[in-house]
C-alpha cells in the first residue's frame, strides 16, 4: 500500500466521522425545533380554541358550544403541527382535521422520522355537548426538516467526492519529489558525489534537498574550495598578489594585470616594492611588519604606480598568508582596488561646493548692494525729486493767474517728477522690497503678488501660504523671494498664460515646499539647455546654495510647474 493511499485513505476516514459527527449534531438539532415547534402549536391552538370556546360561553345566542366550535374549525382547516378532532356528547367525531398538503413530494424515511419525531402529546378538553382532542402531529415539519437534509445529503455527498479526488490529486502531486529524491540518492550510492537535488516548494522536501545537498558538498570540499578559490582570484576585478615576508611576488591574477600592465610572468619572483611611488618605501615596511605580527591591513586609500609610470589612486587592503601546519606567517596577501574615479569625483564635488559657496557669496554680496543701493535712490534721489516736484508746485501756484504758460510749464515738471517718483520705486522694489525688513515674507509676497495683479489685470495671479513664514531668516526669505520673482517673470514673459498659482508651505519640523505652476503653453525641457537660461540657472542655483531640491516639469499646452523643496536643517 503506497504513502499516497494510505494518506487519502486516512484523510477520507476523518471526512466520514467529521460527516457522521455533522449529522448527528445537525439530526438532534432538528429534532429539538421540530419538538418544541410542535409544542408551540399546540398550545397555540389551544389558546385559539379556548377563546371560541370562551366566546361561546359568552354568547349563548349563538348555539351551543360544540356547535360554534364546529363552525369554527371547519372555517379554521388545516393547522400546521396539530391534529383536531371533535365528538359530540354521544361520542360521534363530527370533525377531524383535514390532512396537510405542506411538502407532500417530500416522503421521509423511517429512519429519519424515527430520529427526529418527538413525543406525541395529547390534549382532551370537555365542552358543553361535546369533547374537544388535540393531538400534535409533526409531519409537516418532519417533511420540511427531510427536505433541508436531503439537501444537505447531497451537497456532502458530492463535497466528499470532490474532496477526495482533489486529495489524491494533491497528494500525487506533492509527493511526486520523492521519486526524484530517491534518484539522487541512488547516484550517491554509486559514487557520483556531484549529484544533487533540486529546490521543492514544500519545506519538508526542501530541507531533505538542502541536508543531503550539504553532504554532497562537505564531500567534494577539498576539491571544489580550491576550484572555486582559485576562480574568484582569477576573475575578481579586485587585483590580488601574493609575495613572502621579503616582498617576492608568487602570484599574480589577471586583474592584478589589468590595472598596473605586469604580466605574471614579468612580475612573478620581482619585488611588491617595485609598485611603490618614490616616498612612500616606508609605508611597504610598515604593512609588512603589521603582517608579522598577524594583523590585518583594512582598507586604506594610497598610490601604487603602473608599468607606465602612471601614478594611479588604489584602496589597499592585506591579510596574513599563515602555513597550516606551523601555524607562521609565511607570506601577504594583499587586495588593491583603482579609485582613481572615486578620487576624481570627490575632487569635482568639492569644486563644485566650492563653487556654490562662492556662488552663494555672491549673490549675498549682490543683495547687499541691491539693499545699499535701493536705500540711496529711496533717501537721496527721493529727496531730490520730493524737492523738484514740491518747488514746481510752488512755482505753478504763484504764476497760475499771471502766467498761465509759465503754470502750465511747471506742472509739465510736476508729472515728471511723480513719473520719475513712481519709476524710481518701481526699480527699488526690484532691487530690494523694503517690506522685506520690515514686514516679513508673507506681507512681501502679499504685496508683490498685488503688484503684478494691477500691472496684468488679464492674468489671475493665486497665493496659497500656509504655516509660520515670519521666521526663516534673511537668507531664505530673499532667496525665496527671487524665486518666485524670476519664476513669475519668466511666465509673464513667455508663458502666454492667463493663471499663476503660487503656494508656499511650511509647517513646524518639516520642510519648506515651493510650488509654481502656470496654465501657459509649456515647452519641452529636454530640449531645453537650462545652462544657457539664465534665469533657470539662477533659480536653480539658489534653491542647491540651500541644499535643496529643485524640479521643472511642463509639457506643451499643458502649462509648467516648478517645484522646489528646501529641507528644515536650511532654515532651522
Amino acid at each position: 500500500m503506497s504513502l499516497r493511499f494510505r494518506l487519502n485513505l486516512l484523510i477520507t476516514t476523518l471526512l466520514i466521522g467529521f460527516i457522521f459527527v455533522v449529522g448527528f449534531v445537525l439530526t438532534k438539532g432538528m429534532r429539538d425545533s421540530i419538538e418544541e415547534g410542535v409544542e408551540s402549536a399546540n398550545r397555540v391552538t389551544m389558546q385559539l380554541l379556548d377563546t371560541v370556546i370562551i366566546s361561546s360561553y359568552q354568547n349563548p345566542e349563538l348555539g351551543y358550544t360544540h356547535e360554534v366550535l364546529h363552525s369554527f374549525l371547519i372555517r379554521l382547516g388545516h393547522v400546521r403541527s396539530s391534529e383536531i378532532y371533535l365528538y359530540d356528547i354521544r361520542g360521534n367525531l363530527i370533525f377531524q382535521s383535514p390532512p396537510s398538503k405542506y411538502q407532500l413530494y417530500s416522503d421521509p424515511p423511517a429512519w429519519f422520522v424515527n430520529l427526529v419525531t418527538p413525543p406525541k402529546e395529547v390534549m382532551n378538553k370537555r365542552i358543553r355537548y361535546g369533547t374537544l382532542v388535540v393531538e400534535s402531529n409533526p409531519s409537516g415539519a418532519i417533511r420540511e426538516a427531510w427536505s433541508r437534509i436531503n439537501n444537505l445529503i447531497w451537497i456532502g455527498l458530492a463535497f466528499f467526492v470532490l474532496f477526495n479526488a482533489a486529495v489524491y490529486w494533491m497528494l500525487g502531486r506533492w509527493l511526486k519529489p520523492i521519486q526524484s529524491l530517491l534518484h539522487a540518492i541512488n547516484k550517491m550510492e554509486q559514487g557520483d558525489l556531484a549529484s544533487r537535488m533540486p529546490g521543492y516548494d514544500l519545506p519538508e522536501f526542501s530541507r531533505i534537498a538542502q541536508s543531503f545537498n550539504l553532504m554532497g558538498e562537505s564531500l567534494q570540499a577539498s576539491t571544489q574550495d580550491n576550484r572555486r578559490l582559485a576562480l574568484i582570484v582569477k576573475q575578481t576585478a579586485d587585483a590580488i598578489m601574493i609575495h613572502d615576508l621579503d616582498g617576492n611576488i608568487s602570484f599574480w591574477n589577471s586583474a592584478a594585470q589589468r590595472m598596473f600592465g605586469y604580466a605574471p610572468e614579468d612580475i612573478i619572483g620581482k619585488s611588491a616594492s617595485l609598485l611603490m611611488p618614490p616616498g612612500q618605501v616606508e609605508e611597504f615596511a610598515s604593512d609588512i611588519d603589521a603582517i608579522r605580527h598577524m594583523q590585518n591591513v583594512n582598507h586604506y586609500d594610497t598610490r601604487r604606480v603602473g608599468r607606465d609610470g602612471k601614478l594611479m589612486e588604489i584602496s589597499l587592503s592585506a591579510a596574513p598568508m599563515i602555513d597550516p601546519n606551523s601555524g607562521d606567517v609565511i607570506g601577504e596577501i594583499c587586495s588593491m582596488r583603482d579609485i582613481t574615479e572615486r578620487k576624481q569625483a570627490e575632487v569635482a564635488e568639492r569644486k563644485l561646493e566650492e563653487n556654490r559657496l562662492l556662488t552663494q557669496l555672491i549673490q549675498h554680496h549682490i543683495e547687499d548692494e541691491r539693499r545699499s543701493l535701493a536705500r540711496e535712490l529711496h533717501d537721496e534721489l527721493g529727496q531730490y525729486v520730493t524737492a523738484v516736484k514740491t518747488f514746481a508746485v510752488g512755482i505753478a501756484n504763484k504764476t497760475k493767474d499771471k502766467m498761465p504758460d509759465v503754470e502750465s510749464n511747471a506742472m509739465t515738471i510736476v508729472a515728471a517728477a511723480n513719473h520719475i517718483y513712481d519709476g524710481m520705486h518701481n526699480i527699488i522694489r526690484q532691487l530690494r522690497p523694503g517690506s522685506l525688513d520690515n514686514l516679513g515674507l508673507s506681507e512681501t509676497l502679499t504685496d508683490a503678488v498685488n503688484n503684478w495683479q494691477t500691472q496684468h489685470p488679464e492674468i489671475k495671479f493665486n497665493l496659497n501660504l500656509n504655516g509660520n513664514l515670519d521666521a526663516l531668516g534673511e537668507t531664505i526669505n530673499i532667496n525665496l523671494y527671487r524665486i518666485i520673482q524670476e519664476s513669475v517673470n519668466n511666465a509673464l514673459k513667455h508663458a502666454q498664460a492667463s493663471l499663476i498659482e503660487i503656494n508656499l508651505s511650511h509647517f513646524e519640523n518639516d520642510n519648506l515646499v515651493l510650488n509654481i505652476k502656470d496654465n501657459g503653453i509649456g515647452m519641452t525641457t529636454c530640449n531645453i539647455d537650462q545652462t544657457k537660461h539664465f534665469g533657470l540657472l539662477g533659480i536653480r542655483e539658489r534653491t542647491q546654495a540651500l541644499h535643496g531640491t529643485y524640479n521643472l516639469d511642463s509639457v506643451p499646452g499643458q502649462g509648467t510647474v516648478i517645484s522646489i523643496v528646501i529641507p528644515k536643517e536650511s532654515h532651522l
